[in-house]
Order: structure tokens, then sequence, then C-alpha cells
């Protein structure tokens, strides 16, 4: 998971409350154009890029049947110019365009899942139609309720193998959530090692949902994107009896304000009094941000225990599996640069314990020769900001950075 797939969740969202609005002003729904909106949450192997599997396959026939035409031989773009048009709504064509979906559904039930719709239509399109317009918990508990109730939908061929409904629904129904606080429940391995991790796994789906949502507003979690996120770090952004949260997810930092601008910990407080607390707080926040903003494609988490407040702990930075931790510092100094190593040592070791560390220091400029080769003997990474670009002296850190 990152920002980017939390956004392209967002962006699928916003894509397919936009033709509800549409469909549902209809008098009938029918289970076609159910079927298609569902589908919108579908993707393949291949979901990137402008020639991706997944828009022939399985988007562009999705749109077809929400608004009943035939695209099997136009382009994206001429699909979103023909929707556009229908609705009168300019707008359509960039949510159209955009990439959407966000899960790899079964295949040996994406054609059986249609059948299904087509025997219980009576009792989803109410469904369907209270998630779009769901404006509170009760509401939406409501419907789970009520899909707890559904038969099991059979698998192609084999039609004693049931697949539970909310495997189908629920990434329905977060795409149609005004809030998007809908949570995934299906057989995904993030959402399992979730489930588990609550310890409600071998429960009820109404059980199941309520300790998903009960995670909204811990760590940074606003919404159901963010908890599909978090993944496999859930447990450290949870307040529990025998430990504190950890973690949170890096949440954008305030730069304007006159007032005294908080402290991270102790060991900062010296050294960043003698250049000025609330100046070089502001820097620090400037170049934690643009961090935020660059490397949309990971998740990003800070620290949240007063034990261990790092910076910016980058999740698979190098898409082996491993985890970069990185200190930000406000200036090139020597002190500065010695008490960020410091902190990197200690962080990584209260997070990770004896494993192989990956740090860096982000500084606002080049340091000098000499602090470049002290950090290199260190093995701690080097980088920082030339305009808009990250760059480093270290090629472990290419996945992120440009070397320079």
């Amino acid at each position: 998971m990152s920002v980017d797939w939390a956004e392209r969740q967002r962006h699928t969202n916003r894509l397919v409350r936009a033709l509800a609005n549409y469909l549902f002003s209809q008098k009938a729904v029918t289970a076609r154009q159910i079927y298609g909106l569902s589908k919108l949450a579908w993707i393949t192997n291949s979901y990137e890029g402008e020639s991706a599997a997944y828009i022939a396959s399985t988007k562009i026939p999705a749109l077809g049947d929400v608004i009943g035409a035939d695209f099997s031989n136009s382009s994206l773009k001429q699909v979103a110019e023909v929707i556009s048009r229908q609705y009168g709504d300019a707008s359509l064509v960039d949510l159209v365009v955009g990439h959407s979906g966000f899960t790899n559904f079964y295949k040996a039930y994406r054609n059986s899942v249609l059948l299904w719709i087509e025997a219980n239509i009576v009792k989803l399109v109410p469904l369907y139609r209270a998630a779009h317009a769901a404006n509170s918990e009760e509401e939406r508990l409501k419907i789970v309720k009520s899909m707890a109730g559904l038969p099991g939908i059979p698998k192609a061929n084999h039609p004693e193998q049931l697949m539970k409904p909310e495997y189908f629904l629920t990434p329905a129904f977060f795409m149609l959530d005004p809030e998007i606080r809908f949570p995934l429940i299906n057989g995904n391995e993030g959402v399992q090692n979730l489930l588990n991790t609550l310890e409600v796994a071998d429960s009820g789906l109404v059980t199941q949902y309520r300790a998903m949502v009960a995670l909204y507003g811990q760590g940074g979690i606003v919404d159901a994107a963010d908890l599909d996120q978090v993944g496999r770090d859930l447990p450290d952004f949870l307040n529990t009896n025998k430990r504190n949260a950890t973690k949170k997810l890096l949440e954008h930092k305030g730069t304007e304000s006159d007032g005294e601008l908080p402290l991270k910990d102790e060991a900062d407080v010296e050294a960043i009094k003698k250049a000025g607390t609330i100046t070089q707080r502001r820097v620090h926040n400037q170049l934690t941000n643009k961090l935020r903003v660059l490397l949309t494609k990971f998740t990003l988490l800070e620290g949240r225990s007063e034990s261990c407040m790092f910076d910016v702990l980058v999740k698979n930075y190098d898409s082996d599996n491993n985890d970069l931790l990185i200190e930000v510092k406000s200036s090139v100094e020597s002190a500065h640069v010695r008490m960020a190593i410091g902190q990197l040592f200690d962080y990584w070791y209260k997070l990770k314990g004896d494993e192989e560390p990956y740090l860096a220091v982000l500084l606002p400029e080049r340091p000098t020769k000499e602090m470049s080769i002290f950090l290199e003997w260190l093995g701690v990474g080097l980088m920082w900001f030339q305009n808009e670009r990250l760059c480093t002296t270290n090629k472990w850190l290419n996945p992120i950075a440009c070397l320079s």
C-alpha cells in the first residue's frame, strides 16, 4: 500500500459516486448495472500505465454495463467523452480516464457473480442505494447486518464452493460511501492480517466491521483507504494495556504559525534553541512535507511514542521489503548531523532490534565533503533537496533519490 494507492482508491470512489448519482436517479436499476458498477473496483495483474490490461478487459466493459452501451471498439478517452455527453457533466472525463480499481477479484467468480446479483437483485439494489447515501455509522451498520444475511456466491463450474458475499460487496460499498468509511473485508492477505491482528478473523461480519471502524481517528487513520494502507503495521498504531502506540501515518506539518512550534523530543531542545526554535522547526517541517509529497508511491510513517519520535519511516523503500528510517535536520552543522546519527541508531534499535539498519539523514542542502565521508563510513545515507529534486550520494538510495 502507499499514498498513491490510497489516492487511487479515493479516485475510484469519486468516479463511482458520480456515476451512481445518475444511475440511482432512475426508478429501476438492473442487475447488469449493479454488476458494472461493482466491477469498477476490479483490476488485473496489469493495472498501471495507459495500456494496462485491466482497462480493456475490465474497466471499459464495466462502464458499458453501467450506462448500457457497447464500448468494445472504443478507447477509454472515447468512452469518457460519451459518458460525459450522455450525462451533461464535463467533470466525468477526468474521472473516467484516471486510473481506478484496487482489488484483483477472484477470476473464478467474476462471471458467476452476475447470476448471483440477478438472483438477489431485490435485496441488493436497496443496499447499494443505502451505501451511496450513508451518512452515519448506524446506517452503515444496518447495511452490514443485511449483508451478513445474504447467501454465498457460487463458484463457476463448482456451485457448491461459495464465496462470502462481503468479499464482493464491501469493495463496492467502499466506492459508494460518501466518506469512504466502509472498510474492505475480503480475502486479500493484507485484510486477513488486519483481521487477525484485531483478533476477529474468526468472528462474524458485524464484529469484524465494528473492530475495523473503531480504528478511525487513531494514528492518522481517517478513512478506509488509510486503514487499507496501514496493513501489517497496525499493531504499532494501537494503544493497548501492554504498550503504547509507536507509529502513525506521516501527516502534513504546519509551517506558517508564528507561535512556538513543538519540539520533537528533549534531545533536540538545546541545539535547536541556539539556532532559533521557530525558524529551524519551520525548515524541518518544510523538508518533511516535501518528502511526503515526493514519495507518494510509498507508505510513510512517523513516530508516535515519546521514546521513539522518528521523523519518517519509508516502508519497503527498495521493493525488497527493507524499510528506510530517515531523520530530518534543518541545518548541515556538524552538531545537528551528529544528533541525527545518534537518534537514527537509537530509533532503529527500538523499532527493529538487531536487524541490519537502513538509515539516512535528510538535510536542507549538501553538507561538506568531510561530513559526507563521515556518513558514508558509518553506513548512514545522505539526502538533500536541490529545488524539488531529492539528491543523494548513495547508490543504495536510488529507489527514492537521484545520485548527485
